[in-house]
């Protein structure tokens, strides 16, 4: 049984629940930004042309302001763990070692020996 789709806002990321269709000048009951926005859109993509993935949508200057886009549709939340931001975690993990940062050393020995652990003992070189 495939679940339905979550949404959630862009700005402060209250889960929301739509009962009619999201109109031009409906806001987030949390935070009271626009919710037919470009940035709660699934097109929406700030690294290409116009920031929209949507080739035949209009240009739109303030991307938060409510807008009459036509290819609007609002962008599911995704919970699979799949999503672009942890995809770059896993490779960032993968590139420095992963797992949780240690707390910073209290002391000079400490700090000297978590160096030598990392780089070797200088004096052996």
């Amino acid at each position: 049984m495939e679940q339905e789709p979550r949404y959630r806002c862009y700005k402060c990321g209250e889960e929301l629940v739509f009962e009619v269709k999201i109109g031009r000048r409906d806001m987030c009951p949390g935070c009271y930004a626009y919710l037919h926005c470009c940035y709660n859109c699934k097109y929406w993509n700030p690294d290409v042309h116009n920031q929209c993935t949507e080739n035949q949508g209009e240009f739109i200057r303030d991307r938060a302001e409510g807008n009459f886009c036509l290819y609007f549709t609002f962008k599911a939340v995704d919970d699979s763990g799949d999503d672009e931001a942890s995809r770059a975690k896993k490779r960032l993990e993968a590139m420095f070692g992963g797992g949780p940062a240690k707390a910073s050393p209290k002391t000079a020995d400490e700090a000297k020996s978590r160096l030598e652990a990392l780089f070797g003992d200088p004096k052996k070189r």
